[in-house]
């Protein structure tokens, strides 16, 4: 009992470390529905689709302002996080955009979408469950990518 009771304090600052850098951006992580989602995007929102190239080439949300960066990248050791992607998302989107972050089922959008707020991004929503929820709902997609070109 004695061991416990002298790791307490340094569990307790610990926690509290990990509770301020977790917070530290000061935003927090919004996320919103496949219908939420759809009703923004249809309202100006850009859709950011953070899926691969090849996810995304054999089908995405169908939305007027769409963008492909992926968040991971396929390599010979399996996928890393892509280390410009902060630069690339920044290179098309201003600060104050309104976007919606979507995946294939909402994982690397809640990251993508914490990178992106930490980084000064504003108005920054994450959909949740992604590209299967939107197709399980039959919402609009878009499958116009010609096979000779995957």
């Amino acid at each position: 009992m004695a061991v416990w009771a002298n790791m307490l304090p340094h569990c307790v600052a610990f926690l509290l470390l990990l509770l301020f850098f977790m917070c530290r951006s000061g935003a927090k992580v919004v996320t919103i529905d496949v219908r939420a989602a759809k009703n923004l995007i249809q309202t100006n929102h850009i859709y950011l689709d953070v899926r691969t190239v090849e996810e995304f080439a054999k089908g995405h949300v169908d939305a007027a302002k769409i963008i492909n960066i992926p968040y991971m990248m396929d390599t010979p050791k399996g996928r890393v996080k892509n280390p410009d992607f902060l630069k690339e998302v920044s290179s098309i989107c201003n600060k104050e955009d309104q976007l919606v972050v979507g995946c294939q089922s909402g994982v690397r959008s809640l990251y993508a979408t914490s990178d992106l707020l930490s980084d000064g991004f504003k108005n920054v929503k994450d959909m949740g469950g992604g590209y299967v929820d939107w197709v399980r709902n039959k919402f609009p997609i878009n499958t116009s990518v010609a096979k000779e070109e995957l």
